[in-house]
Formats: C-alpha cells, structure tokens, sequence
C-alpha cells in the first residue's frame, strides 16, 4: 500500500514536472484563446515602457509654485487582455516626475483602464481612464492614445489626458472640473517575446453596415458663445474634445448607407472650464469605391445643458477588416435661437473630432 502510494505521488510529480517543462519561457500565465478571441497579437500580455511628455496646470492647485508647464519623464507597467477580435482591455501603472529644473517637482501616479480598437496588425487606438496622486492631490485622468509597433518587440506611444483634482487641495485653490492636462510620448515594450503570426490582416474590408463604435478626439469652438458657459475661469473660444460614439447602418443599395449615431464627448480646457455633448444623429452615405464612405449627419442633442441641433457630415476610410479612420465636423446651434454673448445667433459653434471606428459586420 505504501509503495502504491508513493508510486502515484511521484506519478504526478513527474507530470506536473513534465508539464512545467513543456510550457513556453512566458513571464506569466498566458492561457491559449480562440480564433474568435484573438486580438492583434503585439498587444496582448505584459509590457513596460517609459514615458516623457508635458504637463500643464495653470492654476497652481496642483504644483505649489514653480512654472505652469512643465516636463515630466518616468516610466509605465501594464496589462493588454483581449476581450473580442480586434478589441483589447487593460489595466497599467503610470509614474512620473514633473519639474521645472528649478527646485520645484512633483509627481504624477495613476492607476488607469484602457480600451483599445485596432487600427491594423501593428496600431492600436484606446480610451483611459483612472485615479491616482498628482503633485499635492488625489486626481483623476480620462484620455485617448494610441500605439504603433515600430519592432517585433516596441511600439511608439502618443497619448494626451485631461486630469482634474478629487476632494480639496492644500492651497485651498479647488477647482471643481478638469484643470491639467499632459501630452505623453513613449517606448512600449512587449515582454511576451515576438508576436505570434495571425490571420488578422486577411479578408475582404468593412463596408460600412451593421453594427459600430468608435472613439474620436478634437476641438470644440464656440467663437460667439452660444454654447460655452462661464465657469468663474473668464470666457474662452475652444476646449480639447474627446469621446466615443456607437451607431448601425442600413445598405439599401451597394452605393447608399442610411443609419443613426450617438455621440457623447467631454470638452475641456485647463482653466477649469469642462463641459459634456450629447447627440443623437441620422446619417446618409455613399461608398464610390470599396473601403470609403462620404456621409452627411444631422440631428439634436444637448450641449453644456442646452437643447442644440447639430448638422455636417465625414469621411471614413477603411485601414483593413473591419477597423477604420474616421473624420468628422459638425456645426452646432442652439434649440431656442437664443444669441451667444456677442449678440450673434445661429450655428456659429463647431466640433471638429478625428477617430477610429470598429465594425461589429
């Protein structure tokens, strides 16, 4: 009985050893997804990078002293997991510092969750957002980047985020929206090794039916003030602009789309000033050729509050599958034709956004 015994704990002794040995030299548990579940391969799994860009605060309630503007470098530690084809979520740790090189410093760590769209093989664009410790407060982030692999192993980073503060600060100076913004830059490396090869770049391109969604980033201008409001931080005529939007289309012909769209974007500058869009839209296409749509859009919404019609129209331009680049501008009115603080009334108002569309075709 004891030799049985021992014989079976040596059993599975050899084959958990056997097993251990068998698996591939990954840092970390990677389980085997489906074809249905396969994202481009150089963004899954665990990378690290390092990160430099700018960050402004302009009204010192983050950095107590020193210049507004500011360098900052350090470095970033994250986590891709794909969730559908072509669609990644994650999670990663940002620690930087900001100084001005003339004794005033500050750090910046956030804890951010990020969704991404793929743009091809080698481009992933993505929303996030998180939490963390910025100079003398706690904070929030929300923003949008993008990455590009540029070897078998490193991608290049662009991100921008808007940042606001969580509770009082010490100096006493609150500022109750997003008051900082940055500009980041980076090296991504995939410590998972070389991609895998992947049949993603295969197939014929979207063409523009069925279901979507997509992330945009832009500018919102309001030169007449129709729909801007005064926040306490002075009047101004534009704001950075980022927000995601879902829509179908229907293809009664080859050459004609017909589909409904709505939008929700966040604008803000770093003044204090933030405010948030919302629009439901009716779209009509047309694809001269295979992997472009031309379309005019038109509909009603809120803006900063306010009932507003919107009208304009895009261009999308299919990369490959079912990704696609997508621009687009918009001239917003106010519902009651009530004029803006220069006496001018009428769609004197603009949104101007660029973005990435994933087609669920």
């Amino acid at each position: 009985m004891r030799v049985s015994k021992s014989l079976l704990v040596f059993g599975m002794a050899a084959a958990l050893t056997g097993g251990a040995m068998a698996q591939d030299s990954a840092l970390y548990f990677s389980p085997q997804l489906t074809s249905e579940l396969t994202a481009p391969s150089a963004f899954e799994g665990l990378y690290a990078g390092v990160l430099l860009g700018a960050i402004s605060s302009r009204k010192n309630n983050f950095n107590v002293g020193g210049e507004d503007i500011r360098p900052e470098f350090g470095g970033v530690i994250g986590w891709n997991q794909p969730v559908i084809s072509g669609v990644v979520a994650g999670g990663e740790v940002q620690a930087l510092l900001a100084t001005d090189f003339s004794g005033s410093a500050y750090v910046r760590v956030m804890a951010l969750a990020r969704l991404g769209f793929a743009a091809g093989d080698n481009t992933l664009i993505y929303a996030l957002g998180g939490i963390g410790y910025l100079g003398n407060s706690t904070a929030f982030e929300a923003g949008i980047g993008a990455e590009v692999m540029v070897t078998d192993n490193m991608a290049l980073r662009l991100e921008a985020a808007g940042i606001g503060q969580i509770g009082p600060v010490p100096n006493g100076n609150n500022i109750p929206a997003i008051s900082a913004m940055r500009i980041t830059s980076g090296a991504i490396w995939q410590l998972d090794g070389p991609p895998a090869s992947t049949s993603f770049n295969t197939g014929p391109v979207t063409n523009f039916s069925g279901l979507y969604a997509g992330i945009n980033i832009g500018g919102l201008t309001d030169p007449n003030f129709n729909v801007f409001d005064d926040y306490g931080w002075g009047w101004h005529l534009s704001r950075f602009e980022m927000g995601g939007f879902a829509g179908y289309n229907f293809a009664p012909t080859d050459f004609i789309r017909a589909g409904i769209e709505a939008q929700v974007g966040v604008n803000y500058d770093t003044s204090g000033d933030a405010g948030m869009d919302l629009l439901a839209l009716g779209r009509i296409g047309i694809v001269p050729m295979q992997g472009l749509m031309a379309y005019a859009a038109g509909g009603i919404g809120l803006a900063e509050g306010d009932g507003t019609y919107a009208f304009g129209g895009g261009v999308e331009y299919a990369l490959w599958g079912q990704a696609s680049l997508r621009g687009e501008a918009l001239l917003l009115g106010r519902l009651d034709g009530q004029p803006g603080l220069t006496g001018v009334a009428g769609p004197s108002s603009s949104k101007v956004t660029i973005g990435t569309v994933w087609h669920f075709d």
